[in-house]
């Protein structure tokens, strides 16, 4: 769970300018040999490119067990329904549509391997309590609004809960509580109170917490004991839930497929209602899907140059687990009302088999191509929080960052694509994507079946931004800043050779800006660095060895992939040159 709330959004980017089915199907071994940080001692996986995750560093979820591995797609297929994107939203819908009506044809592609996007890089809350608040909702939307969010949400916690006891799924399900926890004493009066009404009139289940006896122990440090208390809310292990789902559907459904490392370059939807029409994907090895319906779950729109990515923006977080005694610190989902928050959970340490837990600590979130060079400072301070509010914190394990969109006025968007009759879309997660991702999946079930779904119209993507006009004109005002990159100097070495191994920049080639990675080996690779969506400048990041667009958000590996929408398009599609070791560039 990682997120700013909706005033956050508007203040930073104005500064900016107990199953079994799954453990007899998987080892828990790696693949691969992680390498180290020099700096702190956590794993990376700086030898791996976008395919295996969008991004070196390394969740612990990547870590702690083997993936399922599908194959490419070689050929044309036709099927009647086609599900694009294979993480919580993708996966989750492939499966509602099978189980829905088992003689549908389904296909579920990925442009990388399962579970390679933003999935794996969560920290998987699977909160009731709305990420942006009740009061928040029922302010912009009204209360029958906040009620039906509070009962989607519910929804989607049962349905996991529910389909993990109907598949056997080991993936360490559980129910226990949540605490909102005020970051200070002003926001006891701006958040608490108010959250406590309009939760409970939303429908949750709710306790004030107004002494310290009734608080758990742990977190500490925090400048008064108003909390408040959302009993049942969950927890899992999110790839192990994730990867036995897609064996279940290759092994019970036999009429679902599965593909990877098969980027959708091309899609298209003629908008004939009656299914008469041409509803397709291309992939970049030209290879054809021809269907009725399609989903698109790609965390951002892959289909839509304009319309859907102004209203949203896109944002970076970030998680770090340390080694904790277990029992020590009750097993709950914290989150304080910092600006941004901050929010910790706990989770079985399955790679050393120990007495230990791990806590996972997340926050800090930052604009998406912005406070590059500081993310160590970002660390530094996620760190110090963690071991402030936990002092039993122990060994640092893991640290990793991930990618959230953040809808302008707080509600994901889910359904029919606007302009589109055939082709329905999940997104804006607003930082719970596991619960976000699992309502998307069950409504757009219900809108290809032509099911009743009472959130369908609160979720609606094609709504206006009234609810929030100053955020969407000032985001998009403010997103359009990055454009200035065009006249702006070079980041490189005066020399390319200069640039060290296993590093990037971003280099002024007369009128032109290229995006340059020199690899372990020595070879540099080039290519432009104009984002292929709307011509924007990409700037590298090095914590992850990612090139990242600050206009709407696409990134790409150090190889010039494309890993995070809305672009489809490679920064290598034009203008590429790879300089082996010793070579001189042509340039």
């Amino acid at each position: 769970m990682h997120a700013y709330r909706l005033v956050t959004i508007i203040q930073r980017i104005g500064s900016v300018s107990s199953s079994r089915f799954y453990s007899t199907t998987f080892a828990t071994s790696k693949r691969f040999m992680a390498t180290k940080s020099t700096n702190d001692s956590v794993p990376r996986i700086d030898d791996k490119d976008g395919t295996y995750s969008s991004g070196c560093t390394l969740s612990y979820w990547l870590d702690s067990l083997e993936r399922p591995k599908f194959p490419k797609l070689t050929e044309n297929k036709t099927c009647d329904y086609v599900v694009v994107g294979a993480g919580i939203a993708g996966i989750t819908s492939a499966y509602c549509l099978a189980e829905h009506d088992p003689s549908k044809q389904i296909i579920l592609i990925d442009d990388g391997e399962i579970c390679s996007g933003e999935t794996g890089r969560t920290t998987a809350h699977l909160q009731i309590e709305y990420d942006d608040h009740y009061y928040s909702i029922a302010h912009m939307f009204g209360d029958e609004t906040a009620r039906l969010v509070c009962q989607s949400n519910h929804q989607a916690v049962d349905f996991i809960e529910n389909l993990v006891k109907k598949e056997n799924i080991d993936c360490e399900f559980e129910r226990l509580p949540g605490y909102l926890i005020p970051a200070k004493d002003s926001h006891i009066k701006d958040v608490i109170e108010k959250e406590f009404k309009a939760s409970s009139k939303a429908g949750m289940t709710v306790e004030l917490l107004d002494s310290d006896t009734k608080k758990p122990k742990y977190p500490v440090d925090y400048p008064t004991s108003h909390w408040l208390r959302f009993p049942n809310q969950g927890q899992f292990h999110p790839l192990k839930y994730l990867y036995a789902l897609t064996q279940i559907l290759t092994k019970k459904f036999k009429n679902v497929q599965i593909f990877t490392n098969s980027h959708v370059l091309d899609i298209n939807d003629d908008n004939k209602e009656d299914g008469t029409g041409e509803v397709y994907v291309v992939t970049s090895d030209n290879k054809r899907i021809d269907c009725k319906k399609m989903i698109l779950a790609t965390y951002m729109p892959i289909n839509d140059r304009v319309t859907m990515v102004t209203k949203m923006a896109e944002c970076r977080t970030y998680a770090m687990a340390f080694e904790v005694e277990k029992g020590a610190i009750e097993r709950a989902l914290y989150w304080d009302t910092d600006e941004p928050y901050n929010y910790y959970r706990l989770t079985t340490d399955d790679k050393l088999n120990s007495s230990k837990e791990l806590l996972i600590v997340g926050g800090k979130d930052n604009l998406v191509g912005h406070e590059l060079t500081s993310y160590e400072e970002t660390f530094a301070s996620l760190e110090s929080l963690a071991r402030a509010k936990f002092p039993i914190a122990g060994k640092l394990r893991y640290r990793w960052s991930g990618q959230v969109v953040e809808p302008i006025d707080a509600l994901p968007f889910l359904g029919l694509n606007p302009g589109n009759k055939n082709i329905y879309i999940i997104t804006g997660d607003s930082g719970t994507g596991m619960t976000n991702g699992t309502i998307g999946a069950l409504l757009c079930r219900d809108l290809v079946f032509g099911l009743d779904n009472p959130c369908a119209k609160i979720y609606e993507p094609s709504r206006q931004m009234t609810k929030n006009p100053f955020g969407y004109i000032k985001h998009n005002i403010e997103a359009g800043a990055s454009l200035f990159d065009y006249v702006t100097g070079s980041s490189c070495p005066a020399d390319i050779e200069d640039l060290k191994p296993g590093e990037g920049c971003i280099h002024r080639e007369g009128l032109h800006k290229l995006a340059v990675y020199k690899d372990t080996d020595g070879t540099v690779y080039k290519f432009s660095a104009v984002c292929p969506h709307l011509k924007a400048l990409v700037r590298y990041n090095p914590l992850e060895k990612t090139f990242d667009c600050p206009f709407h958000g696409s990134r790409f590996d150090r190889y010039g992939k494309a890993i995070n929408g809305p672009t489809k398009h490679h920064l290598s599609d034009s203008n590429c040159e790879v300089i082996p070791p010793g070579s001189t560039s042509s340039k």
